[in-house]
């Protein structure tokens, strides 16, 4: 009988001392201490005990002053907001790459050196899909949503030598009927480039791809059709 005694006397001494907040070190002493709000946005802890996470959703505490975008900075490389669209596009498929060739009339047609191979046939080789982040549904793995490096280079290639097509004579893009990409006096057409670009272009598209050629009437007008596809098609 004395030992039930002392062992819920025992039990009881234990359960008053665990509902002491004093003797909580967590809570440092206080009602509820370092494990609630010390300020109006903050979501927990103080400088005791853990970070003090805002409630911000820009996550930028309400004590930090706003840092404008420095318009130098915005005119050169746009805005923040135009920046973080751009630098996380995800990549073209597979397919539409596919397509982007056979609507472009990027199909092989045109003539380039000796053992070369043309855009298309680049595209149809067996370890090119892979390359480009193609889907295994054997393995259960998707498309992947972003170009790896091997993929940026891989479509550089496609496009690289899909441009001997589009300066061909022959060139015809079932998507665009009748429009040329090189005009009868040897630079680019405005459509021409549209075309290729999948949007309206500008003077600016036009002036400098004009400037290629000025500067390498051999390949400049190759290296530009590159450039603007590259450009155009590496992400969407």
């Amino acid at each position: 009988m004395k030992r039930s005694i002392l062992i819920l006397i025992s039990l009881s001494a234990l359960a008053l001392s665990a509902c002491d907040e004093g003797s909580d070190t967590l809570t440092n002493g206080g009602a509820g201490g370092g494990r609630s709000p010390q300020r109006a946005g903050d979501t927990a802890g103080g400088e005791d005990s853990t970070y003090n996470h805002s409630n911000d959703p820009a996550g930028a505490p309400g004590d930090v002053p706003y840092d404008p975008p420095d318009p130098a900075a915005v005119r050169v490389v746009g805005s923040p907001e135009v920046v973080s669209r751009l630098h996380s596009c995800g990549k073209m498929t597979v397919a539409s790459i596919g397509d982007l060739l056979q609507s472009r009339g990027l199909t092989g047609g045109g003539q380039r050196p000796n053992g070369a191979q043309s855009g298309q046939a680049i595209f149809n080789r067996g370890d090119t899909a892979p390359a480009l982040g193609a889907a295994n549904y054997n393995g259960r793995v998707p498309e992947a949503p972003f170009a790896s490096t091997a993929a940026i280079s891989k479509m550089f290639d496609i496009y690289s030598m899909a441009s001997y097509d589009a300066v061909s004579d022959n060139w015809s893009a079932p998507a665009c009927p009748g429009v040329k990409v090189i005009g009868g006096d040897g630079k680019f057409t405005r459509d021409g480039i549209s075309c290729l670009i999948g949007k309206p272009a500008t003077e600016e598209h036009v002036a400098i791809a004009n400037d290629a050629i000025a500067k390498n009437p051999q390949d400049g007008a190759k290296i530009a059709i590159a450039a603007l596809l590259a450009a155009a098609h590496t992400c969407q």
